[in-house]
């Protein structure tokens, strides 16, 4: 029988899991060790919680680390290290220690959103497809030659739905990049650095409605991307209102950028090029309404300007 593959496993979030469940699962892999990260609050009751990756691998039974990682608490005589959205930049010492080195999955085409966000990113810049890249990992974020890229086509995803959609291709893959890469089946091929597009950590700013410059494709293309969190959100008589659900409407004659009308018992507000009808939204603190009845509740929110 031949020798399995000796692997290290990196990751942390849903994401990592499809990577870590084929990794496990391969009869010419084994994963000597897994580390992510410390367990931390999550939510509104800020319970701690723990990271995926780590309840996953407890099922599995495989040695769990949720120190930093580095050289010293490396096992040693391993083949690769194989990381996917740990949450660490790896001190450059570790680089070279596994036998064929520390293979990253990232979820974009690379050289094409670099970064943090890859996934957000590819929905509002309104790409026709985007994909996962297997790549050496080197000192410099994201810059790391491929081994390989696989593609697949945008077709309406939120950002979980397309996150998914990529774990899945990736993790799927992952044991066979391996095994080529051990093999000398493949090589990888540095990135065209002049073409790199990067991509920073989203923030709940993020979410604003900028009324004046966001046109309607723009809008809806947001509230793809930040479904998940922070949303869509603007501003109403001096609190946050979340735009919970929209959709594109046509331009109504006469009405100016982020004015709230009402039109056939819906409730709408004009965009550039357009206008949103809205279906639901949330003030602060409150629950969520559907607009016609946050609108009576709120005799002063149509005619009203939002932002």
């Amino acid at each position: 029988m031949p020798k399995k593959l000796k692997i290290a496993f990196a990751g942390t979030p849903e994401f990592a899991l499809p990577s870590l469940e084929n990794l496990a699962a391969d009869p010419e892999t084994s994963i000597e060790k897994i580390f992510t990260q410390p367990d931390r609050p999550i939510g509104r009751g800020q319970k701690i919680g723990q990271p995926p990756v780590k309840i996953l691998a407890e099922k599995f039974g495989i040695p769990v680390e949720q120190n930093k990682l580095t050289a010293a608490n490396l096992p040693a005589d391993l083949d690769f290290l194989a990381v996917v959205a740990f949450g660490q930049i790896l001190p450059t010492e570790i680089l070279e220690l596994p036998r064929f080195g520390c293979v990253n999955l990232h979820s974009s085409l690379l050289p094409q959103f670099r970064g943090a966000s890859p996934v957000q990113s590819a929905i509002l810049a309104g790409v026709e497809k985007t994909g996962v890249s297997f790549q050496k990992i080197s000192a410099e974020l994201d810059a790391g030659d491929i081994f390989a890229s696989f593609a697949i086509p945008l077709a309406g995803e939120n950002s979980a739905e397309l996150a998914e959609k990529l774990a899945q291709l990736g993790g799927g893959k992952f044991p066979e990049i391996l095994k080529k890469i051990a093999a000398g089946a493949i090589t990888a091929t540095p990135q065209n650095s002049a073409n790199a597009t990067h991509c920073a950590k989203i923030r709940k700013s993020d979410g604003r409605v900028e009324w004046a410059e966001n046109s309607t494709e723009i809008l809806l293309r947001k509230k793809r991307a930040f479904a998940e969190w922070p949303g869509i959100w603007t501003t109403f008589a001096g609190a946050n209102l979340k735009l919970v659900e929209f959709v594109a409407a046509e331009k109504f004659a006469g009405k100016k950028v982020g004015e709230v009308f009402e039109f056939e018992k819906n409730i709408f507000v004009a965009t550039t090029d357009g206008a949103l009808r809205l279906e639901k939204v949330q003030l602060a603190g409150k629950k969520i309404l559907p607009a016609a009845d946050f609108a009576r509740g709120n005799s002063n929110f149509v005619g009203s300007f939002l932002g």
